[in-house]
């Protein structure tokens, strides 16, 4: 007899809050009685999810930064996290999280390289928390295009979850996962989301008031609509925030949902990892390219005005500057690196160990260099280094989701952006920002009435002062 299938998915991820001056998170409002909103959310959703056993019943990914905060203030989850992701593995060969590029970059709007450079930082630090290498990657806002496809399938990833809407056939049968072809007879397996299952789980309170309700009344319909004289999968995916955040005690009913609601009416508990080994994909399909689960106009909340947010004209020169002054620090990165490291790209792809703690930046240095260097090299080296670093973080998508210049997102970004041309000029003599300054000018809030040039240059002073006093110590 066929059987039905169900998985639930979170998207565990919020964006980076320290202050890159301080290293530390400044005082939130509206976060109280905690010091910011992660912390809040620590408490109200990764801390009872861990405590509730959730990360060894649903499909899930946890940002890496948001990882790297908890590696720090909270090991203790981190730890209760790993261990139930290893029960799963232990027990059956396979896992039930999926890696995601290591800063929140909206893929399709990346280079190829800095493609490459996410994609490996995430696996690396995938397999650092876990012990094991991944097969699924999530996509920051499920944002998609071919060559994010292959840039995932050229390092392994077998898998992704899009949203239904992002595939060009609009008949898909969302109970069976599909085949996308790309380039260089590579392929990648996509887990299409059910689009009506997922909004009730992110939307509508009262669906997850009562487990065993949403099984008889949402889950099971579902199923029904489609009947198939073969197994079924109904994959659900949300922010993983939902599960008692966004929905007080949500943490309680995924809990039940996963580990006795769904069972109770014979229905399977399943991850995407486990279906493709146990059933072969027989469907193929073509993606809309430049989609997302997150903006109906495609990407273009993360680059313009758009329907989402129709007064943000601050949007496009953000992105204008930080695109242009990525590919300005790029050319001055690879010219200066070339004379003393083989293939600067390749130690970039490499820091992600530094980060994680596995090596020190003077270990990695030594296994790229052509020859012994002296210290002012190193020097050099290092800065570099590290300016690239900030330059990869400042294109995180935060800086353009939300609808006004004047917030910690885009703040935060252009303070990154300063950093990353205050080191490169450190290390140089040449300041990468020159002749881009005016393009920022054209942000500004509607709130404040702060222009990107004025929080960029006030951030590259404060930048520069610093690092002169720190370098070359």
């Amino acid at each position: 007899m066929p059987k039905l299938h169900f998985c639930a998915h979170g998207h565990f991820y919020q964006p980076p809050r320290e202050d890159p001056f301080t290293g530390t998170i400044p005082q939130e409002y509206g976060a109280e009685p905690y010091n910011d909103w992660t912390e809040r959310i620590y408490h109200e959703c990764y801390l009872p999810n861990a405590q509730e056993g959730n990360f060894q019943k649903l499909s899930f990914n946890i940002g890496p930064t948001l990882f790297a905060w908890m590696d720090e203030h909270h090991p203790e989850v981190v730890r209760l996290i790993v261990e139930q992701e290893n029960l799963v593995y232990q027990r059956t060969g396979l896992s039930n999280a999926m890696s995601q590029p290591y800063f929140h970059l909206i893929m399709p709007l990346a280079s190829e390289r800095d493609k490459r450079t996410m994609i490996r930082w995430g696996i690396r630090d995938y397999a650092h928390h876990f012990g094991h290498n991944p097969t699924g990657m999530w996509l920051p806002e499920t944002a998609v295009d071919l060559a994010s496809l292959e840039a995932m399938a050229n390092q392994a990833i077998e898998f992704t979850i899009l949203a239904p809407w992002q595939a060009k056939n609009p008949n898909l049968d969302l109970t069976q996962p599909y085949r996308i072809q790309i380039k260089n007879q590579k392929e990648m397996a996509v887990f299409f989301y059910n689009g009506f299952l997922s909004g009730q789980l992110s939307f509508n309170p009262s669906a997850t008031e009562n487990a065993d309700r949403f099984v008889q009344e949402w889950l099971i319909p579902q199923a029904e609509l489609v009947k198939k004289d073969h197994d079924q999968l109904l994959l659900a995916a949300s922010d993983g925030e939902l599960y008692g955040h966004h929905q007080p005690f949500r943490d309680r009913f995924l809990g039940y949902l996963l580990d006795g609601a769904v069972e109770q009416r014979g229905i399977q508990r399943q991850y995407p990892a486990h279906w493709l080994r146990d059933f072969p994909i027989s469907e193929t399909t073509e993606i809309i390219e430049n989609t997302s689960w997150s903006c109906h106009h495609g990407i273009e909340r993360w680059r313009n005005v758009c329907g989402d947010a129709p007064t943000a004209t601050w949007k496009k020169p953000l992105r204008e500057f930080m695109d242009r002054l990525a590919a300005c620090i790029d050319e001055i990165f690879e010219t200066r690196m070339r004379e003393v490291v083989r293939d600067p790209w390749a130690l970039r792809d490499e820091y992600v160990d530094v980060l994680l703690g596995v090596k020190d930046l003077d270990t990695l240095i030594n296994e790229h260099a052509i020859r012994g260097l002296t210290p002012g090299q190193r020097a050099i080296i290092k800065l570099l280094v590290q300016s690239q670093h900030e330059r990869l973080r400042m294109l995180s998508s935060d800086a353009w989701f939300f609808f006004d210049l004047d917030r910690i997102e885009p703040l935060n970004a252009l303070k990154y952006a300063a950093h990353a041309t205050s080191l490169t000029e450190l290390a140089t003599g040449v300041d990468p920002s020159d002749g881009l300054v005016r393009i920022i000018s054209q942000a500004h809030s509607e709130l404040s009435g702060l222009t990107g040039d004025m929080a960029f240059l006030g951030f590259l002073k404060k930048f520069e002062k610093l690092n002169r006093q720190d370098s070359f110590s």
